[in-house]
């Protein structure tokens, strides 16, 4: 059977060289220092936190309901001007085509024409 024995230890590694505070350390450090954390969180700071979260949230939820209201008046502004144009054209072509001329025009095509003698007045006594 084996026996045990001691292993070699390797040789410990180069202490590292201390990493330079990121974007990330220096936002936190100055939190801190501006927020007067500490190592804890105080529940007053928390509440404001949440409150300036919640707020922005809002913000973005107004907005985004804003640019879609303005979308939707922007739709219904255009499908007006459409249905306005077609009502006047549709109109001009009806009065155009509602004139005495263009009626008798019509009407010498199916073999009827215009009277030409005045209608005459009965009298009755």
């Amino acid at each position: 059977m084996a026996t045990n024995t001691f292993r070699d230890r390797p040789e410990p590694a180069m202490p590292k060289t201390p990493r330079k505070a990121g974007i990330f350390d220096r936002l936190n450090t100055w939190l801190t220092n501006r927020l007067e954390l500490g190592d804890e969180l105080p529940t007053e700071t928390l509440k404001r936190i949440i409150w300036v979260g919640f707020l922005g949230i809002f913000y973005i939820y107004v907005q985004h309901n804003y640019e879609g209201f303005i979308k939707k008046i922007d739709k219904a502004r255009n499908e007006m001007e459409e249905k306005r144009a077609a009502y006047i054209s549709q109109k001009s072509r009806y009065m155009f085509a509602s004139k005495q001329s263009e009626i008798a025009k019509k009407l010498t095509e199916n073999g009827l024409e215009e009277n030409i003698t005045p209608p005459t007045k009965i009298v009755v006594k």
